[in-house]
């Protein structure tokens, strides 16, 4: 009998999805519908594949926080097709970064809170202890598959998303850190 491996799923996207500093997210004209999850994010320090999940740690030293932008309809409509998401989720100005990252040897690197308020509530909130990977598995398990390079960033635990509109304004806290504090024009 067979035995399914679990094993982190990951997708990519292009640097043109970066938006950076705290700058507002502007709503995209092809679409109607936008959602939004918050996420970890560690950004890598060296060059490296085929890591070995005990080596992981030495290959990234700070972390921060993303909100990841999805066109809703866009998406729907290409899961109807049976066609790649990446319409959807890789458009320009699609992920926002943190502009200041917290060196992980000054947390809890298997125990992160992270917080997205729209419009001053509480909108989600986890901690990187419930994930089913940690840091150091999904670093291994994405490096078997893609080389990675100094500067680039891996999302962990993108939370569920929610509808957002022209006129929100979204934080993003890890750790009670506000790290993303930008408004939807």
């Amino acid at each position: 009998m067979t035995q399914n491996i679990i094993k982190p799923v990951f997708s990519m996207r292009p640097e043109t999805s970066l938006l950076r500093n705290n700058q507002n997210f502007f709503f995209p004209e092809f679409t109607k519908n936008i959602a939004c999850g918050v996420s970890v994010f560690v950004r890598l320090s060296r060059i490296g594949r085929c890591i070995y999940k005990k080596f992981a740690k030495r290959y990234y030293e700070e972390v921060g926080i993303a909100i990841c932008f999805t066109a809703i309809d866009i998406l729907q409509n290409l899961q109807a097709e049976h066609q790649p998401a990446d319409v959807a989720r890789c458009f320009d100005f699609s992920l926002s970064v943190s502009p200041k990252t917290v060196l992980i040897n000054e947390i809890n690197r298997n125990n992160i809170d992270v917080q997205l308020n729209i419009n001053g509530e509480i909108s989600q909130k986890y901690n990187t202890s419930q994930l089913h990977f940690d840091i150091d598995e999904i670093i291994s398990s994405i490096s078997q598959y893609i080389s990675f390079k100094i500067g680039d960033i891996i999302l962990i635990g993108l939370s569920d998303t929610k509808q957002i509109k022209t006129g929100y304004k979204l934080q993003a806290y890890l750790n009670d850190i506000k790290m993303l504090d930008f408004e939807i024009e």
